[in-house]
């Protein structure tokens, strides 16, 4: 473990040497990780943490921070939840989420009703990004949810699947769009070309405002 300080404060960094074409920095339980190659020097290292250090301290901060059990957020909205013991059931009523579980965790409540809002909404979704991908060629895949701790989608070539965070719930529904457009540009190229960034500019004009938009959001 490192430890980057700077006008008084400091973040916490663990740096993994892999055979990478570029270095990846995220921010995971209130520590930055670091995936880079084994040639990739310190110095380079803490001259990228010094010249992102506020938005990487904010993350930190962010993925540390934890909600209340009585509040919940969704698409962007703050909730009161209000949990009592019974056969898993949502109700939303106004500014308030109804919720009914056997089980007492609040977090996994929480990521129960992540999954089915997220359903719900890919459901209203659908049927717009169907019509834009079939345009290009694309056909319509299975998806799946999940709650992932480091991405919020992927694509997987080999079965034609998408895979998304139910973290995405927390957001405004247009990230979702985002992902959804994203993961699909995966299956006409599956890297991060300009040839990608060609498809994604063909069904969503205006990706770039929501991926720089994710970039700064930290997922806890």
């Amino acid at each position: 473990m490192n430890t980057y300080i700077k006008d008084g404060k400091y973040i916490l960094y663990m740096i993994v040497r892999k055979h990478n074409k570029n270095a990846y920095f995220r921010v995971k339980e209130g520590i930055l990780h670091v995936t880079c190659h084994p040639k990739t020097s310190l110095k380079a290292i803490e001259s990228f943490i010094d010249l992102k250090f506020d938005t990487f301290y904010q993350k930190i901060n962010e993925s540390t921070a934890r909600e209340a059990d009585d509040i919940i957020l969704l698409w962007g909205k703050t909730y009161t939840l209000i949990l009592t013991k019974g056969r898993f059931h949502v109700e939303m009523s106004e500014d308030v989420i109804y919720v009914k579980a056997m089980n007492q965790d609040i977090e996994h409540i929480k990521k129960r009703i992540y999954a089915l809002f997220l359903l719900e909404k890919i459901g209203e979704i659908k049927p717009e990004i169907d019509d834009k991908i079939k345009q290009l060629g694309i056909s319509p895949c299975p998806i799946k949810i999940k709650y992932l701790k480091s991405k919020f989608g992927s694509y997987h070539k080999k079965n034609h699947e998408i895979t998304l965070n139910s973290f995405l719930t927390r957001l405004d529904p247009i990230y979702l769009t985002y992902v959804m457009y994203h993961e699909y540009a995966h299956a006409k190229v599956f890297n991060h070309s300009k040839d990608f960034y060609h498809v994604l500019d063909l069904l969503m004009p205006n990706h770039r405002i929501y991926q720089k938009g994710l970039k700064k959001i930290a997922i806890h």
